[in-house]
């Protein structure tokens, strides 16, 4: 009875802190739009997930302190194993954006597991990832890594991902890595040491955090170019006060004429495709802003004015190849100068170019 209670005692104060973080964060999904549909289904089936991983650790160590094995030992021990899996399955289908044109083979890994699992649970299948003996000793099985291998390629893939991200997410892979440096450690600490709880507390958390992590990257962005928004870009300007840098100004032309003429999806289509292009050009050497409509802001810390204006001629090279004009403007701010007028500089030498722009035969060919 002594260690019964002290048994329940100890699950509860484990248990009771990630089981209340999750429900706290599905409420937060359900009242917070911020994700695409499939995005927040995802996150659900994983707070599911972890959810169910708790239950059976939970299951797992009580009755792994019985005299004799029993169906629960298995079932709770493979239903825990393949939830280990399933959790970093669906945090790499968040990475990866849905990029996969395979989904069936991206799964064969967690399908496998599930399947080598499932038939460890039933009486003639014992054995293939674990096996406990009349004493209730645990013993691994051939397959007995399994889900750890598993777990790994899934691992290298949500790195992988999250690099593809990097252009618009730089501190993505970051995050990735701290949450796969914790999880390998509660891994490496559970298999070694027996240590209980370990990783699924980690997984708790990985899921909580990476959920707050993507949410708030995304309010940093504007939703159709991913570009940084405007709050992003007098933030940046306020915290670079103390140092030199260089505004850019740009103005997409004829945003207008294409939302009327052609319908909003085309005059979306020039914003991508422009954005598109001063990725490629000026996202090596700079921040890259969408601060209103038409309107596109860049910061540069590092190079000298004739350098950057060599990137916007290379800009506006690349441009040639599309239907699209826009208008740019530069201006220096040094220590010191009021940042407000620089920023007004620079449109004004912009809205100077764009005067140009319109009085060319290219403009005029709209």
């Amino acid at each position: 009875m002594v260690f019964s209670f002290s048994a329940a005692r100890l699950l509860f104060f484990v248990n009771f802190p990630p089981i209340v973080s999750i429900i706290i964060l599905v409420a937060f999904i359900k009242t917070n739009v911020t994700f695409s549909d499939i995005i927040n289904r995802i996150f659900f089936v994983a707070c599911a997930s972890v959810f169910l991983l708790v239950v059976a650790d939970s299951t797992r160590f009580v009755t792994a302190r019985m005299d004799h094995p029993t169906f629960l030992r298995y079932f709770s021990k493979d239903v825990g194993y393949i939830l280990r899996v399933l959790v970093i399955y669906l945090i790499t289908l968040i990475a990866k954006r849905r990029r996969s044109r395979h989904p069936f083979l991206y799964s064969l890994p967690l399908l496998f597991c599930i399947a080598i699992c499932t038939l460890n649970t039933l009486p003639f299948g014992r054995g293939l990832m674990f096996i406990c003996d009349e004493n209730n000793v645990f013993h691994r099985g051939p397959f007995g890594y399994t889900p750890h291998l598993i777990c790994l390629i899934y691992s290298l893939l949500l790195l992988y991902y999250s690099f593809k991200n990097f252009s618009h997410n730089k501190y993505e892979p970051l995050v990735v890595i701290i949450i796969e440096l914790a999880a390998f450690t509660a891994m490496v600490v559970e298999m070694l040491y027996d240590f209980d709880f370990v990783l699924s507390q980690v997984l708790v958390s990985s899921v909580i955090f990476y959920y707050f992590f993507l949410m708030t990257m995304t309010y940093k962005r504007d939703t159709l170019t991913r570009l940084l928004n405007r709050r992003c870009f007098y933030l940046e300007v306020n915290h670079l006060k103390k140092s030199k840098m260089i505004i850019l100004s740009m103005d997409l032309n004829n945003l207008k004429i294409y939302n009327d003429t052609k319908g909003h999806a085309a005059g979306d289509r020039a914003l991508i495709t422009v954005s598109e292009i001063m990725e490629d050009v000026f996202a090596k050497y700079a921040k890259l802003y969408r601060t209103g409509g038409d309107e596109f802001m860049a910061i540069f810390t590092k190079q000298d004015k004739s350098f950057i204006e060599k990137l916007v001629e290379d800009f506006q090279a690349a441009l040639k190849a599309t239907e699209y004009m826009v208008a740019c403007g530069l201006a220096e701010y040094t220590p010191g100068d009021d940042i407000e007028k620089v920023i007004t500089l620079s449109d004004e030498r912009m809205y100077s170019h764009k005067v140009k722009l319109k009085n060319s035969d290219s403009f005029k060919k709209i």
